[in-house]
């Protein structure tokens, strides 16, 4: 339980880091998020997860609390577990369509369309088929985000927004652009309504 509360108000603090650190947000179009509001009051032993005299750099910033979020998940209660998730980079509609994702064991196991799966929009070329099911390569289990998240963050982008659950710190809404000449290609998803599933013991 100690152990929770002491993450759950480092994440506090670091939300509040990444706000000082990050770039003006464009205004975009949200799904419903499964976000909560958590309050923690620091006890008088508490230590600051920072010194008060340490000076740091956006990046380590950012890195720091990718950490503790991370730390957040490994709390979860269960590693079969279930997710919406939707690309918002790509060339076709398709690619952008919203899917569940479904994972067994900390393994990926299925990636299903969505019901509300919008996989045309006019722009496609005549005769293009649409593939039966998703691309299982173009998808991650919540630590593969995690992953992913940091090696963008190493790579010196020019803007970074990261959202996170605040029960178990999985990313929920992450926007990370590369200046036009990194080799590096943008990200920008959303995840959400993450929730156990039966599945095979662990």
């Amino acid at each position: 339980m100690k152990r929770t509360v002491t993450l759950a108000m480092l994440v506090g603090i670091f939300a509040i880091a990444l706000a000082a650190c990050s770039s003006e947000p464009k205004p975009t179009s949200t799904p419903r998020l499964t976000a909560t509001t958590v309050v923690v009051q620091p006890t008088r032993d508490a230590q600051p997860v920072v010194p008060l005299e340490a000076e740091l750099d956006r990046k380590t910033a950012m890195l720091l609390g990718l950490d503790l979020h991370r730390q957040l998940w490994a709390t979860r209660p269960s590693n079969n577990y279930k997710f919406g998730f939707q690309w918002n980079v790509g060339e076709f509609a398709y690619e952008r369509a919203n899917v569940e994702v479904r994972v067994l064991k900390n393994e990926l196991e299925a990636v299903l369309w969505a019901d509300n799966a919008v996989k045309v929009d006019g722009t496609e070329a005549a005769g293009f088929d649409v593939p039966a099911e998703p691309n299982h390569d173009d998808y991650y289990t919540v630590d593969g985000l995690f992953a992913v998240i940091q090696e963008a963050i190493e790579s010196e982008p020019a803007r970074v927004s990261l959202g996170f659950d605040s029960a178990f710190g999985f990313p929920t809404s992450v926007v990370i652009e590369f200046p036009p000449s990194s080799e590096h290609k943008d990200i920008s998803f959303f995840a959400a309504q993450l929730v156990a599933i039966p599945g095979p013991p662990e």
